[in-house]
């Protein structure tokens, strides 16, 4: 093997990279653009928990497929995996955002006796 690195090898660098960058990257935006944190006092309404979620689970959603296009379809050049990803990834939506409001209301319900 040379001083230089082959295009495979070169390939198996990449997600590492991109890995670290992207967190190097939200850890540099949380710092910049910090999230106000709400009141304590003043519970969030339902509906508005409800439009946060699901637009939680959609930029998640979007964010997942997006990471599965770059590394299993440009990198290991899987073509099924997009495929995969978005249906078990919406399974994983369905399940998870109700159980997460469920229990949300839950606690609410139980903190104010």
């Amino acid at each position: 093997m040379g001083a230089v690195l082959a295009l495979s090898e070169l390939r198996l660098l990449v997600a590492p990279a991109a890995a670290f960058l992207l967190c190097a990257g939200m850890a540099v935006a949380a710092a910049v653009w910090p999230v106000p944190r709400p009141d304590r006092g003043a519970p969030i309404p339902a509906r508005v928990l409800v439009r946060y979620l699901l637009g939680l689970a959609a930029g998640g959603y979007a964010a997942l497929l997006g990471i599965v296009a770059v590394f299993h379809g440009l990198v290991v050049g899987d073509r099924r995996a997009l495929a995969d990803a978005a249906v078990w990834g919406l399974a994983l939506a369905a399940l998870a955002v109700p159980a997460f409001l469920v229990l949300t209301l839950l606690e609410r319900r139980v903190r104010r006796r």
